[in-house]
């Protein structure tokens, strides 16, 4: 099972405080460029087209490396992954203030990005190992959140900071912040624990045997993890339709003005940050995750349904849409409480990495879908579509995964 099996309240906060500061970061440093890209293109004398290409790069180069990122973790342990991602990280960060050109700074986005591809394998890990039995549900939600809001407030702290130096100055400041947590990460080297280390040393045939001697391809190429690895692209598809043209389509649909769309659309992003700390609580308190995230992804289908053949009032649709945030948001801890029971403790790294790069490749592909619907004239297509990933959703939850027995409390 990993986790310890005795809660130690102080301890635990300390980890999931240090593991959910470098997720903030991770996603913070993720989209921290494309606020700057109008001071960027009139210094480098680049494109738009082009910076958008540096975000491509980006998120292609993170999702790629997530699968050897995990391996990795599993082979040599958690720990020293995760601090030589924050390093690259941050560093590249850190150097893009003084990137001479355009390539320069194409060069520093991959190093970013091998950097940032290491944080969920490494993190689910320890957090895996290190945190209390009892708690694992709730620190993966916030765990979880940390990355929403890192994602959040990215624009915000960047332009501010660009605004009163530049551009230069401010991937400067946020760089160096990054080694303020390295540094933090390194004092409580020793509390940070995960399942690769002991099983390295000891080398016994329990742990083998534990993976029924199955080789790494043959776990992650396992029903669960195949089932899981779907799961994570469809619901990738599904929040990436959502958060790019719900607004545009709502507004060609049924006439609903901007403001209105735009406010539900807010509802529901901030509900689903505070949906996930609620999931991590109801993760910790049942066993039947399968459920729980079905259902909820049955609401929120509900709710889609709703919207697009009874076009909903300006409250009512706030309402429905918040709601809808909740539910997406209690999702994710049981998703990823359905992941840990679906490999052995040793194989968590690489069992994150594997499912986790189906996110970047959902997130890469809806824009570009969801957009062209909008462009041939179908923004019912656009719900129809969110539907349909929701429902696929429900049935990835509940297909049978042959899960390992998993003790709640």
């Amino acid at each position: 099972m990993s986790s310890v099996a005795n809660p130690v309240p102080g301890r635990d906060v300390k980890i999931l405080g240090l593991v959910s500061a470098g997720h903030f970061l991770s996603h913070f440093y993720a989209i921290c460029l494309p606020p700057l890209f109008l001071f960027i293109r009139d210094d480098l004398g680049t494109s738009f087209a082009a910076l958008g290409l540096l975000m491509s790069v980006r998120s292609f180069t993170s999702g790629a490396m997530q699968v050897p990122a995990g391996m990795l973790v599993d082979r040599i342990g958690a720990r020293p992954v995760l601090i030589g991602g924050m390093i690259l990280m941050a560093g590249a960060t850190a150097l893009s203030a003084i990137a001479p050109s355009y390539w320069a700074l194409m060069g520093l986005s991959v190093m970013m990005s091998l950097g940032n591809s290491v944080f969920h394998p490494t993190d689910y890990a320890i957090l895996n190992a290190s945190v209390s039995r009892s708690r694992v549900g709730r620190a993966f939600s916030v765990h979880t959140f940390a990355g929403q809001l890192g994602t959040a407030t990215a624009p915000a702290v960047v332009v501010a900071l660009a605004h009163f130096s530049n551009w230069r100055t401010a991937q400067a400041i946020i760089g160096l912040a990054g080694f303020v947590v390295l540094a933090a990460m390194a004092m409580q080297w020793n509390h940070m624990h995960d399942d690769a280390i002991p099983a390295r040393k000891e080398k016994t045939a329990a742990v083998p045997a534990e993976n029924g001697g199955r080789s790494i391809w043959s776990t992650l190429l396992s029903r669960p993890m195949l089932i899981m690895s779907v799961f994570f692209t469809v619901t990738a598809l599904q929040n990436g339709g959502m958060q790019s043209f719900f607004v545009a389509g709502l507004t060609s649909l049924h006439g609903t003005s901007a403001a209105a769309a735009g406010t539900a659309l807010s509802g529901y992003l901030l509900a689903a940050a505070i949906g996930t700390l609620l999931g991590g609580v109801l993760a910790d308190y049942s066993s039947r995750h399968d459920l729980t995230s079905a259902a909820a992804f049955a609401v929120s289908a509900a709710i889609l349904l709703f919207i697009v053949l009874s076009p909903p009032g300006d409250v009512v649709l706030i309402a429905v849409m918040t709601l809808s945030g909740l539910m997406q948001g209690a999702i994710r801890p049981a998703r990823d409480m359905m992941v840990r029971a679906a490999v052995p403790p040793s194989a968590i790294g690489k069992a994150f990495g594997f499912v986790s790069s189906g996110t970047s490749i959902g997130g890469a592909v809806a824009p570009v879908m969801f957009g062209w619907l909008i462009d041939i004239g179908r923004p019912d297509m656009v719900f129809y579509l969110l539907i349909a990933f929701t429902v696929l959703c429900v049935l990835a939850s509940v297909a049978p995964k042959e899960y390992r027995s998993v003790s709640v409390r």
